[in-house]
């Protein structure tokens, strides 16, 4: 590939656009007045954008805004690393090697199947400064391949249409069921890796809903032994699950305590096997009358007064000496900053307080 002919040249060309970027200039002003390549650029802004999110340990790769928007998340890749630990295990769609170099961790052998060149050299190069060698890439179609090596593990991440208005299955790339027949003739233990709100995923397979800081970030299919239970929700970062059958919980208007549940264990309709007696559904909550420790509730809130229209929810407020309003029930984003504003015009106190809805009652409620 031209780009890594020469890398000392390239980084130098690189890291000159991260230079200018950070001045304000546009891309196509760096490439066509000071001659450097649009794909230097374009790795030079995805080297900076990956810097603002903090992920030190995507620093100095290569790779494009548009991998880095696709790319997958640290704390997922080494959640699967771990639940496919194996001996021998095929990532097909390995892109520029995230996921790649967790497998590398905890598998022994990694072959990694890219059907795009570019995203295929970016991840040898990327392998490469890491240090790590014990993954075969190989640069192909992984439904065309003359012949499928061995392998004790299958794992494939599906592409979808980026503005995609809605997720179908059958819309994926590469096809699910020619993945399942190809490769199910070396090993029936295959995770399949689908948008998490994809409209129906219809395979007798468990369906693994994954989370992180408790909002919704992948779907897993496990099929052959890797299936555990039909449906389970897990936290990324702690590996923590549940698991069952999506039941629908039983409602409640809304008692002392109100909690916002992890959006995976939502998704999932695992909501009723979060432990903690008296807990039921309100709105897009949980509520109970005790409080309730799990870590699959992202935040709870005490419910502090109960009351009726603006006036008695503006004395509320003010008792409980609060300065900002956040409002916690169902709003157009367009209304929202004016409806919060004209709470918030009336207090001049220093507390975060919180205002949900339940029918003709404002709740005010602070967070515990």
């Amino acid at each position: 590939m031209e780009l890594f002919k020469n890398i000392k040249d390239t980084e130098k060309e690189i890291a000159k656009a991260e230079a200018l970027l950070k001045q304000g200039i546009q891309k196509d002003r760096i490439c066509a007045a000071l001659k450097i390549s649009e794909e230097a650029c374009e790795i030079a802004a995805a080297r900076l954008r990956n810097e603002k999110t903090g992920k030190t340990s995507h620093k100095g790769l290569f790779m494009s805004l548009n991998d880095l928007r696709f790319a997958t998340n640290e704390e997922v890749a080494k959640y699967r690393a771990k639940r496919l630990k194996c001996n021998t295990i095929i990532e097909i769609g390995s892109g520029i090697g995230l996921q790649s170099f967790e497998f590398a961790k905890t598998c022994k052998r990694v072959i990694a199947i890219e059907i795009d060149k570019r995203k295929y050299e970016y991840a040898k190069k990327n392998a490469e400064m890491l240090g790590i060698n014990n993954i075969e890439f190989i640069n192909a179609d992984a439904l065309k391949l003359k012949k499928i090596p061995n392998a004790d593990i299958v794992f494939c991440e599906t592409e979808r249409e980026a503005e995609e208005k809605e997720r179908k299955i059958e819309k994926l790339k590469p096809d699910i069921r020619k993945v399942l027949e190809t490769y199910g003739k070396i090993t029936k233990d295959i995770c399949i890796e689908v948008p998490p709100r994809i409209k129906e995923a219809a395979y007798e397979c468990e369906k693994e809903y994954l989370s992180v800081s408790h909002g919704l970030n992948r779907l897993d299919l496990y099929f052959g032994k890797l299936r555990k239970c039909a449906i389970s929700a897990v936290i990324a970062e702690t590996g923590e699950r549940l698991e069952g059958e999506t039941k629908q919980m039983e409602e409640s208007r809304p008692l002392k305590y109100i909690h916002e549940p992890d959006k995976a264990a939502e998704k999932a309709g695992l909501l009723w096997a979060i432990p903690g007696k008296g807990l039921y559904a309100y709105k897009d909550f949980l509520t109970s009358k005790n409080p309730i420790k799990s870590s699959f509730i992202k935040s709870s809130f005490e419910v502090l007064h109960r009351c009726i229209g603006f006036d008695e929810a503006i004395k509320a407020l003010k008792k409980e000496n609060c300065g900002k309003a956040i409002l916690r029930y169902s709003i157009s984003p367009d209304r929202y900053w004016k409806e919060r504003k004209k709470y918030e015009d009336e207090l001049k106190g220093g507390e975060i307080l919180y205002l949900f809805s339940s029918g003709k009652e404002l709740l005010v409620c602070k967070k515990i």
